[in-house]
């Protein structure tokens, strides 16, 4: 059980996450100043570098956090009763509309997150993505659901690889149809790479 001046730090450090987390999907990483984030928090501006010794170390949190939140919806779907190809259409569709659903600086947000994870890590966020996405084609497999002709490197490849697509797209075009585009793509994923697309 951690002390009680440890559970105070940890919940000043939620704060300062979820605060910063809002004001980056409502007004943009960029704009955003740590002077917004500490008055939203309601802590003293040098608290805030008892936790983050910069700006650019708390969007490295606010990414792995949404990272995280990714990895849990796809393990919720990987419990649910269906079949693969139900569940690969179900998280193209619900990645897409939890962006969407983010706040109008989402996009920026998003931008910034990509652009962060190829300097400082490289691959480690896109790593943690082919895993997730390997355990649900790995799922498909066992249940013979998944092509045989295609070995499951090469089904993971484009699975990860549209998926990134997708996004990248949505970040750099503006009138980007999302929901649309990753529903469509999702159901001609799912019957491209299972026995029923040969």
């Amino acid at each position: 059980m951690p002390s009680r001046r440890e559970r105070n730090r940890l919940a000043v450090r939620q704060r300062i996450l979820e605060s910063a987390r809002w004001l980056f999907e409502e007004h943009g990483y960029e704009v955003t100043t740590v002077s917004e984030v500490v008055r939203r928090a309601d802590i003293a501006y040098g608290t805030f570098f008892n936790h983050f010794p910069a700006k650019v170390d708390l969007l490295r949190e606010v990414t792995d956090l949404a990272l995280s939140e990714l990895f849990e919806d796809m393990e919720e779907e990987r419990k649910r009763p269906g079949h693969f190809a139900d569940h690969l259409v179900a998280l193209f569709e619900s990645s897409a509309a939890r962006m969407e659903h983010r706040g109008p600086r989402s996009r920026e947000l998003t931008a910034a997150m990509a652009a962060l994870l190829t300097p400082q890590s490289p691959g480690q966020g896109d790593r943690r993505i082919r895993i997730a996405f390997r355990r649900i084609l790995e799922d498909g497999l066992a249940a013979g659901e998944l092509r045989a002709d295609v070995d499951l490197e090469t089904l993971n490849e484009v699975v990860v690889g549209t998926w990134n697509s997708i996004f990248l797209s949505w970040v750099h075009v503006d009138d980007y149809p999302l929901r649309e585009r990753a529903a469509s793509v999702g159901r001609f994923l799912a019957a491209a790479i299972t026995n029923g697309g040969r």
